[in-house]
């Protein structure tokens, strides 16, 4: 029961901090290629260790904007991101969620 409650406070916890918009996360996870939908754009994305809520939706995975973060040397590597929720809106993909890069450090 106690792991219950504390699955529910961290999923309280990423939705109240993407919900004000300011607030940082601190995911873990491995750092992998995908493809973009229409899949003529490669990018990064997070596989997150835990299933995190947030915008009334439950991430796998997310897509990840490093901004000036040379991504290639955490490539296939568990990596701990801190960073903020964004939505961005492209044409022909409508709007989605990234997680925009403030630090990122390997962990093993």
């Amino acid at each position: 029961m106690k792991y219950i409650v504390s699955f529910m406070l961290c999923l309280l916890l990423v939705s109240a901090a993407y919900a004000d918009g300011q607030g940082e996360l601190k995911l873990t996870g491995t750092v992998r290629r995908a493809m973009a939908a229409g899949g003529e754009t490669p990018v990064w994305a997070l596989i997150l260790d835990f299933e995190t809520a947030a915008d009334g939706r439950i991430f796998k995975e997310i897509e990840l904007a490093p901004g000036d973060t040379n991504m290639d040397q955490y490539k296939d590597r568990h990596v701990e991101i801190t960073g903020t929720l964004s939505k961005k809106t492209v044409a022909g993909r409508g709007q989605y969620t990234v997680l925009t890069v403030k630090s990122i450090k390997k962990t093993e």
